[in-house]
């Protein structure tokens, strides 16, 4: 094991500077211009002047593998530098906006894992049945709509019974409300302040249902297909015989051969739970990595850009890491 995190550990860093340095080249060939911007899009006729000197500050005006080579260590050395959109570090931005997504994915997956696995051991169970044929069918429906379009029917939804579920948290309770953690929903326990606590879950629950939704169904057609299969093996027969209640059977006994592979699948949909998050922080005017991704990238944010591609990176990499852990913990004869 320790070879293995030796090995982990050298290759998500040769990723990580892979990754650096391609967001940069693919940022640096795209439109728009950043010293521009952060020069505050000047007009007249000192206007060159001042994007040349916001390009001398940027270090745009450096050969391009010099740029990318400087870059690359500031960055490692936890030198960011500042947001040509916010005008603040980028550490700053990113930090708050990745602790906004955290909250929404932790509670997407409190959602998506436990839905998941039941619905599909729920249609493997009833294998062929008119509940397994309707689960089927919502399943590919559900897990094919486009976020935003379903973003917009739950926000049209729930305005037509009087409540908004836009932004973090009301604005009201913003004047008294304490950023001690970044996450609201903590944040509010810690003031001892219930009333912000169920205002926040519940501007939180519609977009967290939102990208549960991919990972749910997605998993639970898996584990559907998987756990029918286990249920016709030799072993499952015999134990049938013996009177092995169906619970038993399936809990200790069959399942256990279906959730290594179903944990992984849940890893790897993280990934797409980012780009998810990214639409839906957006459609619901929520903080987020998503939605700051998105604003660096109309206003050619180079720094932030990469700061936010390189976090996500590294949550990845943590998470397919812990993962193939858990696989191994659930199915000793997997090796890492």
């Amino acid at each position: 094991m320790v070879g293995y995190y030796v090995r982990r550990a050298l290759l998500g860093l040769t990723l990580i500077l892979g990754l650096i340095a391609l967001v940069y080249l693919f940022v640096y060939v795209a439109p728009g211009n950043p010293a521009y911007v952060w020069a505050g899009k000047p007009r007249g006729p000192k206007a060159a002047e001042a994007i040349e000197l916001a390009a001398r500050e940027l270090g745009l005006d450096q050969p391009l593998h010099i740029q990318v080579a400087s870059f690359v260590c500031r960055f490692l050395t936890g030198s960011w530098g500042a947001s040509v959109a916010f005008k603040r570090p980028v550490a700053e931005v990113v930090l708050g906006a990745f602790k906004a997504t955290t909250e929404l994915l932790l509670l997407s997956y409190a959602i998506s894992i436990p839905l998941g696995l039941y619905l599909g051991i729920f249609m493997a169970l009833r294998r062929g049945s008119a509940a397994d044929k309707v689960l089927k069918f919502l399943s590919s429906l559900l897990a094919s709509i486009p976020r935003f379009w379903l973003a917009v029917v739950v926000i049209f939804a729930f305005y037509l019974i009087g409540f908004q579920p836009l932004g973090r948290i009301d604005p009201r309770y913003l004047a008294e409300f304490r950023e001690v953690t970044g996450f609201y929903l903590l944040d509010a326990l810690l003031m001892s302040r219930p009333d912000a606590f169920l205002d926040v879950l519940a501007r939180l629950i519609p977009p967290a249902l939102i990208v549960a939704v991919y990972p749910t169904f997605y998993v639970a057609k898996y584990v559907r297909f998987a756990l029918s299969e286990k249920l016709y093996e030799d072993y499952v027969v015999e134990a049938i015989s013996l009177g092995v209640s169906r619970r038993t059977l399936v809990m200790r006994y069959s399942l256990r051969g279906v959730l290594p592979a179903a944990f992984q699948l849940f890893g790897i949909n993280l990934v797409y739970s980012f780009v998810d998050a990214a639409v839906v922080e957006t459609v619901f005017m929520r903080e987020g990595i998503g939605r700051v991704l998105v604003e660096g990238l109309l206003r050619s944010d180079y720094p932030l850009i990469v700061a936010a591609f390189f976090t996500v990176s590294l949550v990845m990499l943590a998470v397919n890491s812990a993962v193939d852990l858990v696989q191994k913990k659930l199915e000793p004869r997997v090796r890492v």
